[in-house]
């Protein structure tokens, strides 16, 4: 079985608020897709999670949500 990730394959919307001037959250892709595969900054615990960044386009404010792997 492969595991994917329902954000980056287009099977779950992120909907989130800013937690600073309530607008909604857009997602900016895998944090992987910033730093690449191997980078010493990745945790080693995430292997079954996706990270990704949400950023507020208002006010610039972002955050980063670990999103479960599912199978397929």
């Amino acid at each position: 079985m492969d595991k994917l990730c329902p954000a980056c394959n287009g099977l779950d919307v992120i909907k989130d608020q800013c937690p600073i001037c309530g607008e909604i959250l857009l997602d900016g892709g895998s944090l992987q897709n910033y730093i690449g595969p191997y980078s010493p900054y990745m945790e080693s615990d995430i292997e079954n999670q996706c990270v990704h960044i949400l950023y507020c386009a208002e006010c610039g404010y972002d955050a980063r949500i670990a999103l479960q792997l599912i199978y397929i």
